[in-house]
């Protein structure tokens, strides 16, 4: 039996591809098996444990897309779903990974085929430092994800604007990595009634890595389109009174201007719940 050892090729962010995961008897019915990958989620350091004190490696799974990245999956914009594309090497691979599909995978086996050990990492495709720093944010997102009252969230559901603004950031999610919300000021209240109104703040941050100036473009648009939806969906009567959820502001940000306390003050939001309302998850595995 081939040992583990602290020279191990593997790393968090690695691909496992499909045929080494059918080898290793991971396997979906059906012809999407070539679409399957996963990615190695346990950290570095334990990797780098030999397999007495670690025995196993956690993989996430995921597939090969075909088309573009939705913008409602990436730069963790959802806990449970991930669309990020790696471009580490000269062959850019789009992915999506799904955080219920986890699988453990043993590091030695007495059955060689069945462990790790045996097999290398993919290189036809490799996380650059940047996504590899949103993969680990993704990862740490399931466990300290963002929340809102209550009151709040359904006010957002049934006035239909969390599905609306799901739908917002489909196409140019990819410029816009966050979008934050201020919600009585950080103040918890207990709202009631229609009249009752929290009064929300939002901040849409994009992003300067790339393509600043398109990416501004991009924000700015998003941002009058929220106000509008606000405008139509949570203002009643021949008077345009505001109605449950009251928006005071909102305003587009570069990710180089927004301070570090402004980030702990205003609180991340994501569309977890819309997916699942509208969007219902497509399985990777049969079922």
């Amino acid at each position: 039996m081939v040992s583990w050892s602290r020279s191990t090729p593997w790393r968090q962010g690695y691909i496992v591809d499909s045929e080494t995961l059918a080898q290793l008897g991971i396997t979906i019915s059906g012809d999407d098996q070539e679409k399957l990958i996963a990615v190695v989620a346990t950290h570095d350091c334990d990797l780098a444990q030999l397999a007495a004190g670690e025995p196993v490696i956690e993989l996430i799974l995921g597939k090969v897309l075909a088309d573009k990245l939705d913008g409602n999956y990436t730069h963790c914009k959802t806990a449970r779903r991930l669309h990020l594309e790696l471009t580490g090497t000269d062959q850019h691979l789009r992915c999506e990974f799904d955080a219920s599909k986890r699988v453990q995978v043993p590091k030695e086996h007495e059955d060689p085929s069945k462990a790790l050990v045996s097999y290398k990492p993919a290189r036809v495709a490799l996380m650059n430092g940047q996504e590899r720093s949103i993969f680990q944010r993704w990862l740490a997102a399931r466990y300290r994800r963002s929340s809102f009252p209550d009151e709040f969230d359904r006010r957002l559901r049934d006035s239909k604007v969390a599905e609306r603004l799901a739908k917002l950031f489909k196409e140019s999610g990819n410029h816009i990595p966050a979008v934050f919300f201020d919600v009585d000021r950080g103040i918890e209240k207990t709202r009631a009634g229609s009249t009752d109104l929290y009064e929300l703040s939002i901040l849409v941050l994009y992003k300067t890595d790339e393509d600043p100036e398109t990416a501004e473009a991009a924000a700015l648009t998003t941002a009058k389109a929220i106000e509008e939806l606000f405008q139509n969906r949570c203002r009643t009567g021949e008077g345009q009174n505001w109605e449950w959820i009251e928006l005071i502001e909102i305003d587009a940000i570069s990710d180089e201007a927004l301070t570090y306390g402004q980030s702990l003050n205003l609180t991340r939001w994501q569309a977890d719940y819309v997916s699942l309302r509208s969007d219902p998850e497509q399985p990777i595995f049969d079922e």
